[in-house]
């Protein structure tokens, strides 16, 4: 399916290169054409979820999102009254790519819960963060109010899906994880409307909101960084582990709406996705810091402070800071204005030992299966605290009670 740009009678013609992008020439010297697809890209939303969300006034939004939750469950011809827009959505949904293969993904991830631990912690250090360093990407989140609001809860909805797509059978066609896919797309179309028509979204320089460039990125920060970043701290998965990763993340992709054009199907193509997003990224702002500091401040450091010695636990904004560094880099870091520390060296030498002495342990499959059972102990164990602590009951934010500042997901804006 392409997906082109939607059409407006009354807004003048966008300009092809958004004004806060950087070092673009170089991303052409280095990608060619592929970067021209990605510049094209910051000027497209998601024509299919787009259009079903412009028809959320005339339904109600309460309405609309139970049309949307019963054609998850029982399928597009249960809705009775579902709108053009909804079955379009579906059409596109229940089209299952002749390239996926569920079983086999499921089978080659069968015991990568062994690293529950620490695929948690790189979620937050490296996933999450990596995110921060675009000024654009990140305004949504600012402009909504969503992680100063509270670091934890959003923190806690991503694991909990990323959790739900993980899980055998998550993504099979009435899965939790498929449904929580689905509406994790119309939570962005939701915030997408209503950005653009907000005065403090400069669409010049940053195109449009969530727009099929980051959306794409997305799977670099839920794929190609976390699988680099385990590797680095001694966690690494096993390649057909990987491969499986990939595959998994490809089909993700497709379900929130990322054009086939922009869509990478292996670790090659993400690292140059990755490539053009950090050569082309605009400039990190004190937003891009402060989401980092709340991130740390609220979650991570008291998470490591959870599983470090008792003498330990002062050290955890130093841990935090040095895993942010060795995953992020040099320059990230400082923009961000992420303090150096000496540990982040310690951690670099000791992540390649941890890497053999696992590589050893994964060689036995019967050492495989038991940490995986208690690493999916571990995690269903943490998930539970994390909610028990921040008081977070819902799964995503369209569900999350009404309070505080309102979030065009709940249908409380405007």
């Amino acid at each position: 399916m392409a997906i082109e740009q939607l059409p407006s009678s009354d807004t003048p013609p966008v300009p092809r290169i958004p004004t806060g992008l950087r070092r673009v020439e170089d991303a052409r010297r280095h990608h060619g054409a592929f970067t021209q697809t990605y510049l094209d890209a910051m000027w497209l939303g998601d024509p299919l979820a787009d259009a079903f969300v412009a028809d959320f006034p005339a339904l109600g939004h309460g309405r609309a999102m139970r049309q949307l939750r019963q054609a998850c469950r029982e399928g597009i011809e249960a809705v009775t009254d579902a709108p053009e827009s909804l079955r379009a959505l579906f059409r596109q949904l229940d089209d299952v790519p002749d390239w996926l293969d569920i079983a086999a993904i499921e089978r080659d991830t069968e015991h990568t819960t062994r690293y529950n631990l620490q695929s948690g912690i790189v979620l937050g250090a490296a996933s999450l963060v990596s995110g921060y360093a675009n000024s654009a990407a990140s305004r949504p989140l600012e402009l909504t109010g969503r992680y100063i609001e509270n670091a934890g809860a959003r923190t806690i909805e991503v694991g909990s899906w990323l959790a739900a797509v993980s899980r055998p059978g998550g993504l099979d066609r009435h899965g939790e994880g498929f449904e929580l896919t689905v509406r994790v797309r119309i939570i962005h179309a939701l915030v997408r409307a209503s950005l653009q028509t907000d005065d403090r979204w400069d669409s010049a320089a940053w195109g449009v909101p969530i727009c099929q460039a980051y959306l794409a990125y997305t799977l670099v920060e839920f794929t190609l960084i976390p699988l680099r970043a385990m590797r680095q701290i001694g966690a690494p998965y096993l390649p057909h582990e990987e491969r499986a990763a990939y595959a998994r993340w490809r089909y993700l992709g497709h379900l929130l709406g990322i054009d086939a054009t922009l869509l990478p199907r292996d670790a090659e193509e993400q690292e140059a996705l990755e490539h053009i997003y950090l050569l082309t990224r605009p400039e990190v702002d004190d937003y891009c810091r402060e989401l980092v500091a709340s991130i740390n401040r609220e979650f991570l450091v008291p998470e490591i402070e959870g599983v470090l010695p008792g003498l330990l636990r002062g050290q955890a904004p130093r841990v935090v800071q040095a895993l942010e560094r060795l995953f992020l880099g040099d320059e990230i870091a400082d923009e961000l204005r992420i303090p150096r520390t000496r540990l982040t060296r310690v951690i670099a030498v000791l992540g390649p030992l941890l890497v053999l002495v696992n590589r050893f342990r994964d060689r036995f499959p019967t050492s495989r299966a038991r940490r995986a059972a208690k690493g999916e102990a571990y995690g269903e164990e943490q998930e539970a605290r994390l909610r028990r602590d921040w008081g977070v009951q819902h799964d995503l934010v369209d569900a999350s009670p009404s309070g505080g500042r309102p979030h065009p997901a709940r249908g409380d804006v405007g």
